[in-house]
């Protein structure tokens, strides 16, 4: 990883310090075509977190946070004129990730 610098590295591991955007990326990683509705994260979401009653505070959440978060870097797109999210793979972001989904994946 001697090709990553240290602010790549730090902002990679700022965005796996939540555990919603690491199942974002679990999720996303799984879909064929690489985007998903904002209705489908949601979804996924709330099956991990068993929170049913938590929808509208989990979208606000994934509106005003997770995405715009993960939107700092390239490989995500969020587009909230048709709520999707589109996600094209990073390597260092799934190098990090990796010994984490080991021990901690979730059910997809």
């Amino acid at each position: 990883m001697d090709k990553y610098t240290t602010e790549k590295i730090n902002q990679r591991f700022a965005l796996l310090d939540q555990y919603e955007r690491r199942c974002i990326i679990y999720f996303l990683q799984e879909t064929e075509t690489g985007h998903v509705s904002i209705s489908d994260l949601v979804n996924h979401l709330q099956r991990q977190d068993q929170t049913p009653g938590e929808r509208d505070k989990l979208a606000i959440a994934l509106r005003h946070s997770h995405l715009p978060k993960l939107g700092t870097i390239d490989t995500f797109d969020f587009d909230p004129r048709s709520e999707t999210v589109r996600y094209d793979g990073d390597e260092l972001l799934e190098a990090l990730l990796e010994p984490i989904s080991e021990t901690h994946s979730p059910s997809i």
